[in-house]
Parts: C-alpha cells; sequence; structure tokens
C-alpha cells in the first residue's frame, strides 16, 4: 500500500466557467520510506499541487481528484480541520519512523513555511479588515465635527 496516493489532481481558481486552472491531472504513488521532488518552472502548480494534499487551498480556490488518500485515508472526504489534524497526527507517527534527521528538519521547515504563508495571507485579510473599519470610524467622527 502507498503512503500517498494522488490520481488526477485538479485546483482551479475563480469561476468554474472561466477559472484558472493551476494543477491539471497530477497523479504520482508515494511509498513509505521513498521521497519524491516535484520539479517545474516558476507557476507551473508545484506549491499548489502540495497545499492541495494538505488542505489548505480556500475559496476561490477548487480541489477536485479522482483519488487523494495518505496511508489509506480519503482526504477529500474530511472536513478541512479533520484533515489538517489527521494529516498532523499521521505523519508525525511516520516521521517519527522513517525520517532522517535532515530530512525531517526539510519536512518541519516546509511545514513552517506553510504555516508562515498562511499566516500571513489571514494577517493581511485580518489587516485590511481593520483598515477598512478605521477608515469608517475616522469619517464617522470627521463628520460629526
Amino acid at each position: 500500500m502507498s503512503l500517498l496516493e494522488i490520481e488526477n489532481l485538479n485546483v482551479t481558481f475563480g469561476r468554474a466557467a472561466d477559472g484558472f486552472r493551476a494543477v491539471d491531472g497530477v497523479s504520482l504513488s508515494l511509498g513509505r520510506g521513498e521521497v519524491v521532488g516535484i520539479v517545474g518552472e516558476s507557476g507551473s502548480g508545484k506549491s499548489v499541487t502540495s497545499l492541495a494534499v494538505m488542505g489548505l487551498i480556500g475559496y476561490p480556490g477548487r480541489v477536485r481528484a479522482d483519488r487523494l488518500d495518505f496511508a489509506g485515508r480519503d482526504l477529500l472526504a474530511l472536513p478541512a480541520a479533520e484533515r489538517e489534524a489527521w494529516l498532523d497526527r499521521a505523519s508525525a507517527g511516520w516521521r517519527g519512523f522513517t525520517m532522517t534527521p535532515a530530512g525531517l528538519r526539510l519536512l518541519q521547515d516546509l511545514r513552517h513555511q506553510l504555516l508562515d504563508r498562511a499566516t500571513a495571507s489571514r494577517r493581511r485579510r485580518d489587516t485590511r479588515h481593520a483598515e477598512t473599519i478605521a477608515t469608517d470610524r475616522t469619517e464617522t467622527v470627521a463628520a460629526a465635527a
């Protein structure tokens, strides 16, 4: 049994009729103890593929695949929060038994980068929201003065 099975992964951003397909038909199988490198030009979908597997593609993105299994579990059938928690638990046990220290550091660095990216995105949205509220309140106070 493979650790990771991906068949016909597609990730699209935007409306269904005219959306941008960032990943188109990616398939791969990764067994326990195997390492895979995804190589391609800038913008070819390497990061989006990884984000899709981890359930980190948010609106307006859409992830579809004929199969997306990790350690025998159908990731597409899990709600996002459950998928993230399950991947954390599953990969922690896997790393503890099969990863070399260098591989573990690389995996941890990748996780930190992805978390930083997600946090920065959330922070930008929160900052924009805060700026809108501040502007509205400033205009209200200025109008009342």
